[in-house]
């Protein structure tokens, strides 16, 4: 009986240990921040980014819908990751 009780514990151990090592890639900002600011921040990050939407105005003036492309795991080199942000622009004014 103490050998599975010991066997149990070990392998807790291990599991809470593994998960507590695994690191979150960092979110982008979005929502009250501009396109440019978030684009600025995932390619600090050393982030690729690809743009999506129709880009009628400044970034800065572009609100940022979504965020795609985000790795779950922080061991995933980021200058090989590609994140796409989608955009929605003011209308131009032509």
């Amino acid at each position: 009986m103490n050998k599975f009780a010991f066997s149990t514990a070990v392998t807790g151990f291990v599991v809470a240990a593994s998960v507590g090592w695994c690191g979150a890639a960092q979110a982008a900002p979005t929502g009250d921040a501009s396109a440019g600011d978030t684009i600025r921040s995932l390619q600090g990050q050393g982030y690729n980014v690809q743009i999506n939407g129709s880009v009628t105005a400044p970034l800065t003036q572009c609100l940022v819908t979504g965020v795609h492309g985000l790795p779950n795991s922080s061991a995933v080199p980021t200058g090989f990751t590609t994140v796409y942000v989608d955009v929605d622009c003011p209308p131009s004014n032509n």
